[in-house]
C-alpha cells in the first residue's frame, strides 16, 4: 500500500499541474434555480441522533476535489457511513470502506487507476457499531449510490436489507469497473431493495421518500453523478438539520462557488454531466436560501460534525 501511496502522489501531482497550466475552470450556471426555504424542524426529531462512522481517509491536493483548486494546499477526503438513530431504529446511509476492501480494490480497480484511487484504511462501519454499545446494528442500508467507496461494507451486513432506488437500481446492472466492484455487488447474501421516490416534492427536488414517515430523515434525487443518486435531509435531536449529498460534490466549496470536480475525476466518474451541473446549481440556491442548513459532501472531512 505505501507504493501504491507514493504513486497516487506521483501521478496526482502530474494531473493537477496539467490542469493548473490549461486552467480548466469547471464553473457552473446558476441556471436561475430558486432556493426553497425548508419547513421548520419536526417535533420527532427528539427521537433522531446522528452519528459519523469513518472508515477511512486520504490527503490530496485540493485540485483534485474541485476545479481550479490550490496545487499547494491539503485536502481531507473521508470515506465512511453515516448511522441515523430513530428510537429503537436504525438505518445507515452508505457503508464507507468494509472488512473486505483491500481484495476487492485488487481484484476489481482497473490497474491504471489503482495509482489514483489510493486510500487508508480505518475501522470498518460494522466494527465501529459492534463496539459501540450506544450504537444500534442498522436493519436498512441506503445507499446514496452504488460505487466501490460507499457500497464496500454491504457485505459486511447480511441481515440488514439494502434499500437502493429503482434508477440506481438500474444502473446497477450495466455498470462496472471503476465506479462499481462485481466484488461488493454481486454476492447472493446481499438482500436488496428497490424503492421509488414517490413522496412529492421537498426542498425543491422533484421526487423524495420519507423514510420514518414524520419528516426527520428524507431522501431526495440527486441524479448526475450516477444514474440514482440520492441525497438525505436528517432532522436530529440537537435541532440540527443536516443534508448530506453524497459525492455530488467532493468539496464543499464546490457548492459555494459552482464548481465541478476536478477535470478528470467529472470525466471519469460523473455519470451524466449536465444533470450533475443542475444538482449542483440546486445545492447552492438551497444553501443561500437555508444559511443554518449543514451541507455535507461524503468525502469532505472539514464538514463532518
Amino acid at each position: 500500500m505505501k507504493g501504491l501511496k507514493v504513486l497516487f502522489l506521483f501521478f496526482s501531482l502530474i494531473v493537477v499541474i496539467f490542469l493548473y497550466i490549461f486552467n480548466i475552470h469547471g464553473d457552473i450556471s446558476s441556471n436561475v434555480h430558486k432556493g426553497i426555504k425548508l419547513p421548520i424542524i419536526s417535533t420527532a426529531s427528539s427521537e433522531v441522533s446522528v452519528h459519523f462512522l469513518k472508515t477511512g481517509y486520504i490527503s490530496v491536493p485540493e485540485a483534485f476535489s474541485i476545479a481550479q483548486g490550490s496545487l499547494f494546499d491539503k485536502f481531507e477526503m473521508v470515506h465512511g457511513a453515516i448511522l441515523v438513530q430513530h428510537g429503537s431504529e436504525s438505518f445507515l446511509f452508505d457503508t464507507g470502506l468494509g472488512k473486505k476492501i483491500d481484495e476487492q480494490f485488487e481484484v476489481d480497480m482497473p490497474f491504471w487507476l489503482k495509482p489514483f484511487m489510493s486510500y487508508e484504511k480505518d475501522k470498518a462501519a460494522v466494527d465501529i457499531i459492534n463496539k459501540n454499545s450506544n450504537l444500534l446494528i442498522p436493519s436498512r442500508i441506503f445507499l446514496s449510490h452504488s460505487h466501490w467507496d460507499h457500497a464496500s461494507g454491504l457485505v459486511d451486513f447480511p441481515n440488514a436489507k439494502i434499500w437502493i432506488s429503482a434508477q440506481e437500481h438500474d444502473y446497477l446492472q450495466s455498470a462496472k469497473p471503476p465506479s462499481v466492484f462485481p466484488s461488493q455487488v454481486k454476492s447472493h447474501i446481499i438482500q436488496w431493495q428497490s424503492y421509488q421516490l414517490n413522496n412529492g416534492s421537498y426542498a425543491g427536488f422533484s421526487k423524495s421518500y420519507d423514510i420514518f414517515g414524520d419528516g426527520t430523515a428524507v431522501i431526495v434525487d440527486l441524479s448526475g453523478h450516477s444514474a440514482g443518486s440520492v441525497g438525505l435531509f436528517v432532522d436530529d435531536k440537537k435541532g440540527i438539520r443536516r443534508f448530506f449529498v453524497g459525492d455530488a460534490v467532493w468539496n464543499l466549496d464546490a457548492v459555494k462557488n459552482l464548481k465541478r470536480k476536478s477535470w478528470a475525476a467529472s470525466l471519469i466518474l460523473d455519470h451524466d454531466e449536465q444533470a450533475t451541473d443542475n444538482t449542483i446549481a440546486k445545492l447552492h440556491a438551497l444553501m443561500n436560501a437555508n444559511p443554518e442548513l449543514i451541507i455535507i459532501p461524503a468525502h469532505d472531512l472539514s464538514t463532518w460534525q
